[in-house]
Parts: structure tokens; sequence; C-alpha cells
């Protein structure tokens, strides 16, 4: 019930907000509008539906990980 009175409540903010990004007809600022809504509806989905998502630290930490390491060893 929460989920789909938030969904409705999403979808009303976009019919207030989708009208005037179409007269403009900016395609570059409606595909970053519809990623940004994308992600958000998502990421509220989780929250209300209590999925646990790790953290995005660890990809960050995943990424820079090898470098740190890498200069380590460079400049130990």
């Amino acid at each position: 019930m929460l989920v789909l009175l938030f969904l409705v409540i999403a979808v009303g903010c976009m019919a207030l907000d989708l009208p005037k990004l179409m007269r403009k007809r900016r395609v570059r600022d409606l595909s970053v509008y519809f990623i940004f809504w994308i992600l958000g509806l998502g990421a509220t989905f989780c929250s209300l539906l209590k999925l646990n998502i790790p953290s995005p630290l660890f990809f960050i930490i995943f990424i820079y990980k090898p470098i740190n390491n890498l200069f380590g060893l460079l400049f130990h």
C-alpha cells in the first residue's frame, strides 16, 4: 500500500515537471531528468521494501585498493 502511494505521488510530480521540459525540447535535460528519476525511484523502492543494499563505498574501495597498493610498493 505504501509503495502504491509513493508511486502515485511520484507520477504526480512527474506530471507537473515533464510538460515544462517537453516544451523546451532539450534532449540532454530530459535524459538526465529520467536517469535521476529512475535512480531516485529505485532507491526509494529499496528503502520502502527494506532491501539490504551494499554501500557504494565498497565499489570505490574495490577500484582504488589496487592503485593504493601500487603506490605503496613504488614509494615504500
